[in-house]
C-alpha cells in the first residue's frame, strides 16, 4: 500500500496533465505523449546534455562538500570563528545565484567552470550547517570517555565526532544534491554557449524557439538527474552507516 499510493498520485497527476493539455495549444502545454515522443526523438542529444550537467553538478557538490565540511569542522571547533564568518556564509545562501552567474561569466568565461561554481555556491550552506550541527550533537559522555583515555583533539574528531555526525552530513549532502543540479542549470542558462550541449542550454534554446515538448523533455531529464543523485546518496548512506546508526533504514 505504501508503494501504491505514490503511483496512484502520479497517475492522477498525469491524467490531470493530459486533460489540461487537450484544451491548450501544444506551444503552451504539450501532452505527456508529446513529451515522451520528444524524449525518444532527442535521446542522444538529451543524453549528451545530461552528462555535461551531471559533471557540473557533481563537481560543484564535491567542492561544496570539501569547503563546507571543512568550514563546519572549524566552526564547531571555534565558536568565535563561527560568529566572525557566519554572516558571510549566510550571504552566499541569500544572494540569488542568478545575479551572480553573469559576473562568473565575466570572470571565468563561457563553459563548464561557470556551472560548477554556481552548483557549488548553492550547495555550500546546507552542508556547512549540517556538519556543524552533527559535530555538536556528539554525546558528551562519549567525549568524556575519550578525554579520560587521553585522546587528542584530532583523534576525537576522527574516531568519534565525524562518525557521530555522519547522519547529519549525509542529510546535508542529500539536500545539496538537488540544489547542485539547480545551480548547474542556472549557470548553464548564462554561461553555456552550446559547446558542449547541456540541459540548461537545451531548456533555454528550446523555449526561445517555442519547442515546448523538448523543453519539457529537458526538464524531465533534469528532474531524473536530481532524483538519481539523491537516491544514490541515500543508498550510500544506508550502506555506510545503516548497520550501526538507528536513525537510518
Amino acid at each position: 500500500m505504501r508503494r501504491a499510493l505514490p503511483a496512484v498520485v502520479g497517475l492522477c497527476a498525469l491524467g490531470l496533465w493530459a486533460a489540461l493539455s487537450a484544451r491548450l495549444p501544444e506551444v503552451l502545454l504539450p501532452s505527456p505523449l508529446e513529451v515522451a515522443r520528444a524524449l525518444v526523438d532527442h535521446a542522444p542529444r538529451l543524453g549528451e546534455a545530461a552528462l555535461t550537467t551531471t559533471a557540473a553538478a557533481l563537481l560543484g557538490l564535491l567542492l561544496a562538500a570539501v569547503f563546507g565540511g571543512g568550514a563546519g569542522v572549524l566552526f564547531a571547533r571555534s565558536p568565535a570563528l563561527e560568529r566572525a564568518f557566519a554572516p558571510y556564509t549566510l550571504l552566499l545562501q541569500t544572494v540569488p545565484v542568478v545575479a551572480i552567474a553573469p559576473l562568473l561569466v565575466v570572470w571565468l568565461g563561457y563553459g563548464l567552470k561557470v556551472s560548477v561554481c554556481t552548483a557549488a555556491l548553492v550547495s555550500f550552506f546546507p552542508i556547512l550547517t549540517a556538519t556543524v550541527a552533527g559535530l555538536r550533537a556528539t554525546p558528551p559522555e562519549q567525549l568524556d570517555l575519550l578525554r579520560l583515555y587521553g585522546a587528542t583533539e584530532l583523534q576525537t574528531l576522527w574516531r568519534l565526532r565525524l562518525p557521530s555526525a555522519a547522519p547529519f552530513v549525509f542529510a546535508g549532502l542529500r539536500s545539496s544534491a538537488g540544489l547542485s543540479v539547480i545551480g548547474a542549470i542556472v549557470g548553464e542558462f548564462v554561461g553555456s554557449n552550446g559547446a558542449p550541449v547541456s540541459l540548461g542550454y537545451l531548456v533555454l534554446r528550446s523555449a526561445r524557439s517555442a519547442d515546448t515538448p523538448l523543453t519539457f523533455a529537458a526538464i524531465v531529464a533534469s528532474t531524473a538527474l536530481a532524483l538519481t543523485l539523491y537516491t544514490t546518496l541515500r543508498r550510500l548512506e544506508a550502506k555506510l552507516i545503516g548497520a550501526w546508526h538507528p536513525g537510518v533504514t
